[in-house]
């Protein structure tokens, strides 16, 4: 249930984690050139490496580093642990039966909208770490300088994990809802 007081906690977390990222933090250049010279970015990174061999090692960089559960596993697994049926799922994360089907069932990997992801995550009531890693899994982070994804860092660290609850405290802060309620048909 949201309450003034909940609503109040929210702003004062948004204000103070709130943080804006300069250009400058993305992408430090050299103070010498005001406006970087974006093709020269790169030239002369591999002059004394053959380029058979640094493809090699970035082959062997992504098998070491790349997850490999996909999504649609990381989910299963997650909702067999939490003791969930599928359709309790999602309907929790007011995901329409078809998608549902669809994520699970999917010739090829499913790649989810960071919505989706979140969606799921708030049904399955992750905690922290959990959370993030589900997020990462599906190739999603939650940033500080994104208003709305501190409201979804708030709901987490106050385990609200209502999308009700999530949708009016976003709502709240004038954001976009992370997703709308399904119609009784859609379910």
């Amino acid at each position: 249930m949201i309450t003034d007081k909940l609503i109040d906690e929210l702003k004062r977390y948004v204000k103070e984690h709130y943080k804006l990222v300069s250009l400058p933090e993305l992408f430090p250049f050299p103070a010498k050139s005001k406006s970087p010279n974006f093709s020269e970015l790169g030239k002369g990174i591999m002059l004394d490496k053959d380029f058979g061999e640094v493809a090699d090692k970035l082959s062997v960089f992504v098998k070491e580093k790349r997850r490999h559960d996909t999504f649609a596993h990381a989910l299963e697994k997650l909702r067999e642990e939490k003791g969930m049926g599928e359709p309790e799922l999602y309907k929790a994360a007011w995901v329409d039966r078809r998608l549902y089907w669809k994520i699970r069932n999917a010739d090829k990997p499913y790649k989810p909208s960071k919505d989706t992801a979140l969606q799921f995550a708030f049904a399955l009531k992750l905690e922290e770490p959990e959370f993030t890693g589900f997020l990462k899994n599906a190739g999603f982070a939650l940033s500080d300088s994104s208003v709305r994804d501190l409201v979804f860092r708030f709901c987490v660290e106050w385990r609200i994990f209502d999308l009700h609850d999530v949708n009016a405290l976003l709502l709240e802060e004038k954001q976009n809802v992370l997703c709308k309620e399904p119609r009784e048909d859609e379910e």
